[in-house]
């Protein structure tokens, strides 16, 4: 099935803020090292067998592209960048291998009152040092226990978009990066997502944050444009096989 067609929004002047929101509050949602700057973008050392490392581009410069596909030689080195696929396939060899569409996607948070769990669902709301954590339990099926249902977490930018990169951590303004979104098999089709999303959002905007980014698959870009999200950039990935 073709990808949907990108209709971005805002300009590519303001993406590069954009991409340091996202790339600070990922590492920092997964605990990863600080993101660091390297020529046209970010790297940020993630350290699994298969992911051991991630390039973020907010812009697919082709000298950036032929130097940095050049220079990588070991597997498990990803390279993300915001653009299509047709405008980083041409830099790439036949050992790098492309994933499904990303799209970088924001919205605008307020503190707006909390959502109401569906019936037989309890929210479970943690944060800490700027990372927010929710799960949907499920305690409806009679037997006493609940069970997790659907969970994600939201990480507060070190920075608001635009600003320095030594600003305190989550000022006025930051961004709060949405990740690891998920609802069991179980339990889809029931609104959790978008109660889940809705709950993070409003802790989130308690806090601080003045915008959400987040990165999603076709069927999560779905849901989130329903919830009111804007597309901000395609995201192509790309793997170093061998």
């Amino acid at each position: 099935m073709s990808a949907p067609p990108v209709a971005v929004g805002g300009s590519r002047a303001e993406l590069p803020a954009v991409v340091r929101a996202w790339v600070d509050g990922w590492a920092r949602s997964r605990g990863t090292d600080a993101p660091r700057d390297v020529p046209g973008g970010f790297r940020i050392e993630v350290g699994l067998p298969d992911h051991r490392a991630r390039y973020v581009l907010p812009a697919a410069d082709a000298a950036v592209l032929r130097d940095l596909v050049g220079a990588i030689d070991t597997p498990g080195l990803w390279i993300k960048v915001c653009a299509p696929r047709e405008a980083l396939e041409p830099a790439l060899t036949p050992a790098w291998r492309i994933s499904e569409p990303q799209y970088l996607m924001v919205s605008a948070l307020a503190p707006v009152p909390p959502a109401t769990p569906p019936p037989g669902y309890t929210l479970d709301l943690t944060d800490h040092d700027g990372i927010i954590d929710a799960r949907v339990l499920f305690s409806g099926s009679g037997s006493g226990d609940a069970v997790p249902a659907a969970s994600g977490r939201a990480a507060l930018t070190t920075e608001a978009p635009g600003t320095a990169a030594d600003a305190a951590p989550a000022p006025p303004g930051a961004a709060a990066v949405f990740d690891m979104i998920g609802t069991e098999a179980a339990h889809r089709r029931r609104g959790l997502g978008r109660f889940l999303m809705a709950s993070l959002a409003h802790r989130a905007a308690e806090l601080g944050a003045g915008q959400g980014v987040l990165v999603a698959g076709p069927d999560g870009r779905a849901l989130y444009e329903a919830l009111g999200w804007r597309l901000r950039a395609p995201v192509t990935a790309a793997v170093f096989t061998a």
